[in-house]
């Protein structure tokens, strides 16, 4: 599975109307392009967001880029910058909970961002100190991460943002005794809020790894 995050920076007071593009323009954009398996969007504050795709690989993804860039465009005047963009093979994951095609659930995003001062580093510690945190946790949905160059995103989407809290407090304890700084160059950059929009193409069954 291929990955592209996009996180735009929008302007003060569009939130609503940024909202409002990818509910009625980008999701049907997007519905039937070849390969995409996934795409979900979550509003992480007023002015953040965070647009995330899955495709069955970098062909698909690179296939669909005149839409890419076509929605992009169409959204220009509610960003008060580029967006920043990631993309990658999946490196890591798991699906917590069956999620059947074409369904609707509620679901909260966690999405991290750092960079790495070792890529290998930061894959060991999400197997060996993160992910026994996820496996005891309650209302976990999926998991997932990309390296971009030097840059590492995790992500966790929840069944609610109570779920969520329960699991970051143990997550930043880990976190804090493994020493941010051996890990990454610089603070991690946390994103949370509620996923607003969203389609899934192919069932996703518990069980299941994105890699």
């Amino acid at each position: 599975m291929y990955f592209r995050i996009t996180i735009p920076a929008l302007q003060d007071g569009k939130r609503d109307e940024a909202v409002s593009y990818v509910k009625e323009k980008v999701i049907p954009e997007f519905a039937g392009t070849p390969g995409l398996l996934t795409m979900m969007a979550a509003i992480t504050g007023e002015n953040s967001g965070i647009n995330l795709s899955c495709y069955e690989s970098k062909e698909h993804l690179d296939a669909a880029q005149e839409q890419i860039e076509g929605v992009l465009s169409g959204a220009g005047s509610l960003m008060s910058a580029p967006p920043v963009v990631y993309e990658g093979d999946a490196v890591y994951g798991k699906i917590y909970q069956t999620m059947a095609k074409d369904s609707q659930r509620p679901s909260y995003l966690r999405l991290v961002v750092g960079v790495a001062k070792e890529t290998d580093a930061v894959l060991n510690f999400l197997k060996e100190k993160v992910e026994p945190i996820y496996e005891e946790s309650e209302g976990l949905q999926v998991t997932g991460a990309i390296f971009d160059g030097n840059s590492a995103i995790s992500w966790n989407f929840w069944d609610s943002k109570e779920d969520m809290d329960a699991a970051v407090t143990k997550l930043q304890a880990v976190l804090d005794s493994e020493s941010e700084t051996d890990l990454f160059d610089g603070s991690t950059v946390a994103y949370m809020g509620p996923v607003y929009a969203g389609m899934l193409n192919i069932d996703f069954n518990e069980g299941d790894t994105p890699t």
